[in-house]
């Protein structure tokens, strides 16, 4: 399986809305416990136009990982804070997150940012902390889930960079 990175377009609204839904509602049932009212609460502001909003703020660095040519991965961050980073259920565990976390420093680091910081979830913390993320502070509570502060420092060289839409 050959995951390529890439930054995310306007056209890519839907699809990208698709997967976080999709892995938010399939994947983190560590954290939803699959209650309607909690689900509910997470996915409310998960919709296309939010995210075609997401995508057209400047201040955002939004990318996408296509798998033959689909989109099965988001990530999303802005300065220091990632603030989404979200894979379709069939390629967890297939190297699409760490490819995406790796994008998001390789774009931090060339923007001079040495630390970024985001909020676990539950279902994520492994994966942040397998991917040099450590915590930072006591668990916060919103819409009665648990998210974990974590950060990690950025390497001052980036050796990847995602392609720009329309790929040469």
């Amino acid at each position: 399986m050959h995951t390529s990175i890439r930054i995310a377009a306007i056209e890519d609204a839907a699809a990208i809305c698709s997967v976080v839904r999709r892995s938010i509602s399939e994947c983190c049932g560590d954290d939803h416990h699959n209650e309607p009212e909690l689900l509910e609460a997470w996915l409310k502001n998960k919709t296309v136009a939010n995210t075609e909003a997401w995508l057209s703020a400047p201040e955002n660095y939004a990318i996408v990982a296509e798998v033959d040519g689909s989109i099965v991965g988001f990530g999303l961050s802005q300065s220091e804070e990632i603030l989404l980073c979200y894979i379709a259920p069939e390629v967890r565990h297939k190297g699409v997150g760490k490819s995406l976390l790796r994008a998001i420093e390789a774009h931090a680091a060339s923007a001079g940012i040495a630390e970024l910081h985001l909020e676990s979830t539950r279902t994520a913390e492994a994966f942040y902390r397998r991917n040099g993320f450590e915590p930072t502070g006591p668990v916060v509570v919103a819409f009665g889930m648990e998210g974990l502060p974590m950060s990690k420092r950025v390497a001052a060289n980036p050796s990847f960079q995602p392609t720009a839409y329309g790929r040469s």
